[in-house]
């Protein structure tokens, strides 16, 4: 079994505890408040931010010129993806400006920065494959006729096979390093995978 197969599976029950959140469900359902996906959106800039820190970090600490490379395609597409995320806000009806970070968002980005500048390349890896795994699975349970669904865009986007192949690029960077302590990155992937569920869990207060 592949390392991050392992790590998935070892937190499985994490990544249900979030499926069953009322916040995942209400978006499955189109039920969601809007005004309970607004914060969200509005707090998931903070997150985007906080994952292009750490990709350059995991750039500037990796020593293989391939890992880099894939990097810095994953960045760029951070990158783009904070620019479509205003386009999205404003579609929405959000300003992020009025938008300060909570303490849910602040519990994630604290802990990636963390791991980014006291770990090495590969945690801090372990560290960001857990939200993209989690979404690309989540994406997948949702999916269904979704057409007359308000959020049905934020459902596609993560279901789509693009979104499951940027996952699959840092699992791979993981898999293929033998420089990895199993329990430690077991570790960081499930204080990672905890902190999303909680991410959730704060905006199902409905």
């Amino acid at each position: 079994m592949l390392i991050t197969q392992k790590l998935w599976e070892n937190n499985s029950d994490i990544a249900l505890l979030s499926l069953k959140t009322k916040f995942v469900q209400g978006i499955k359902t189109g039920k969601l408040p809007k005004t309970k996906f607004q914060e969200y959106v509005a707090q998931d800039s903070f997150f985007l931010d906080s994952f292009a820190k750490a990709y350059k970090l995991a750039i500037n600490k990796s020593t293989s010129e391939r890992s880099k490379e894939i990097l810095l395609k994953l960045l760029q597409g951070v990158k783009d993806e904070l620019v479509l995320h205003e386009t999205y806000s404003e579609n929405w009806g959000i300003n992020l400006q009025e938008h300060k970070i909570k303490i849910s968002t602040k519990k994630y980005t604290d802990f990636l920065e963390d791991i980014s500048l006291n770990c090495s390349y590969i945690y801090i890896l372990c560290a960001m494959t857990p939200c993209m795994r989690l979404y690309a699975w989540l994406g997948k349970k949702l999916e269904r006729d979704v057409k007359d669904n308000p959020y049905k865009e934020w459902i596609n986007t993560y279901s789509d096979y693009d979104f499951e192949k940027l996952a699959n690029s840092l699992e791979n960077l993981i898999d293929t390093n033998g420089k990895l302590n199993i329990q430690k990155a077991n570790n960081i992937y499930k204080e990672a995978m905890t902190l999303e569920f909680e991410f959730f869990q704060s905006y199902s207060d409905f």
